[in-house]
């Protein structure tokens, strides 16, 4: 399974990376690691949350409870 890429961003939303990441607050610079809105699917670029991509990918990591469910 390939990584997930970084959501589109709805038209008309400022960049994200003028946000700090509202999970470790990471403040973005030229050359380091992007930031990405979480929920694209918001009504507003202020209710979704603006995460960098190591915040996106623990999000994304499966909880150990998750992980060993079927066993």
């Amino acid at each position: 399974m390939s990584p997930a890429g970084p959501a589109p961003r709805p038209d008309g939303w400022p960049d994200p990376n003028d946000r700090t990441c509202d999970d470790c607050g990471h403040v973005w610079f030229a050359g380091e690691r992007r930031h990405e809105y979480a929920d694209v699917a918001a009504a507003s670029p202020e209710d979704s949350d603006v995460v960098c991509v190591l915040c996106r990918r623990q999000r994304e990591r499966p909880r150990s409870e998750e992980r060993w469910a079927g066993f």
